[in-house]
């Protein structure tokens, strides 16, 4: 006998942990949600697109506030309206098992006059996406739902310390209002809802049902009509009637609220250096660009930033900086068709300028035996004649050469 009750005894035990196993396997709470921004550079005002990560399957919603209320924007993007100063939003997820409905008690009868509703302690974790006002009595629907610290005081006193997820007031038709509201376990919701400021009311202390859990319905209310007031003072009164208002919701396991400061990025400024400013044709010179942490030159010019243009050429450069954002850059990098030592031979002269270009000594060479004047220099009666520029600033020069009533002038580089 005593066999046989072990073996039992385990294989409850075994039974009570599959099923436990079963429903903790429904769905599993998804990591907190990392964002990413795009959009986010330039003056305000600005907009930005955000971006949440986690599986195709969960259910983003997008919240102005810390403590979540009604969902600004739904989807795994969300695209920011025009903002004026930085801006944080907050994000939710979902990894839904199923869609209920609260149950509700029959209308015991209607109540004209102040605001009634119910409140609750959330049994598991859920998102409200729809609320309506029975429809047996007429007008106009305004609904509130509010979330509490803790039970709400028993009238006559009350307390202003809640937070508004919801409120919608004079509200036409009689269809379900479309919501996304995020209720934690625990969380102590207050649910306030008239037709025309006619509550529907229904038996107080009632134990509804929300898929397999069930939750008690307690008597919640203000002494304002809500169709014209926000929810104030708001109490509890035990077990006596509840103003009805449908709930319908998804349930699953909900992230915490992830917090995104959306703020905007200056353009970079962008700017790049030839190391010659003045190039003869065929030479090269090195670019070195600035402000960005990457760069994209149009026309292209190779990674390593050395050029060789023929012609004197204008480029764009493009930079992004490390927060994606863009700027634009321009420089034009000269060049001039130098003459060097053969091209520079003058037939009438015999006259030769090298080097050329040059960084500041250069030599003029002309070998007719004949007195010449350097307009830049001197007199002299020596073929090779030495001059040093190197304290002129880099740019084109011009030498002009006089012997035996002839005269030349050359163009020179000062590089």
């Amino acid at each position: 006998m005593k066999k046989n009750y072990i073996k039992l005894f385990a294989a409850i035990t075994s039974a009570v942990l599959l099923n436990s196993n079963a429903v903790n396997a429904q769905c599993i709470t998804p990591p907190a949600t990392t964002i990413s921004a795009a959009g986010t550079c330039g003056p305000l005002p600005f907009s930005a697109t955000l971006s949440a990560t986690g599986a195709s399957s969960l259910q983003t919603g997008w919240y102005t506030n810390a403590f979540g209320g009604n969902a600004v924007g739904t989807g795994s993007t969300f695209a920011t309206p025009s903002l004026t100063a930085p801006t944080v939003y907050y994000t939710a997820q979902l990894a839904p098992t199923t869609n209920q409905s609260l149950t509700l008690p029959a209308q015991s009868g209607p109540y004209v006059g102040d605001t009634r509703g119910f409140w609750f302690a959330a049994p598991t974790s859920f998102v409200i996406k729809g609320v309506r006002v029975p429809t047996d009595n007429v007008g106009n629907s305004s609904i509130a739902i509010v979330k509490l610290p803790s039970i709400p005081p028993t009238y006559p006193a009350f307390t202003n310390t809640f937070s508004v997820l919801y409120l919608a007031q004079n509200v036409p038709g009689t269809g379900t209002i479309s919501v996304n509201i995020p209720v934690y376990s625990g969380d102590v919701i207050g649910v306030l809802g008239v037709r025309s400021n006619i509550n529907s009311y229904g038996p107080g202390g009632y134990v509804a049902n929300l898929g397999t859990n069930t939750l008690t319905l307690n008597r919640f209310g203000m002494q304002f009509p809500l169709s014209t007031t926000a929810p104030q003072d708001l109490w509890d009164d035990g077990s006596s009637s509840i103003s009805r208002v449908e709930l319908y919701t998804t349930l699953g396991c909900l992230n915490s609220l992830t917090a995104y400061t959306v703020n905007t990025s200056p353009s970079p400024t962008v700017t790049a250096v030839s190391n010659s400013s003045l190039l003869c044709s065929g030479q090269s010179a090195t670019v070195t660009p600035s402000g960005a942490v990457s760069y994209t030159f149009f026309p292209a010019i190779p990674v390593s930033g050395v050029i060789s243009p023929t012609t004197t050429t204008s480029y764009t450069v493009l930079g992004v900086s490390a927060a994606g954002c863009t700027g634009l850059g321009s420089f034009t990098q000269s060049v001039t068709a130098c003459t060097g030592l053969e091209a520079n031979v003058n037939n009438q002269l015999s006259l030769a300028l090298y080097p050329n270009p040059t960084t500041g000594i250069f030599t003029v060479e002309l070998t007719n035996g004949l007195a010449k004047t350097i307009v830049i220099s001197q007199t002299t009666n020596e073929d090779l004649i030495n001059l040093n520029v190197s304290n002129l600033a880099n740019g084109v020069y011009y030498v002009k050469v006089l012997s035996n009533n002839k005269s030349d002038v050359m163009k020179i580089v000062k590089q």
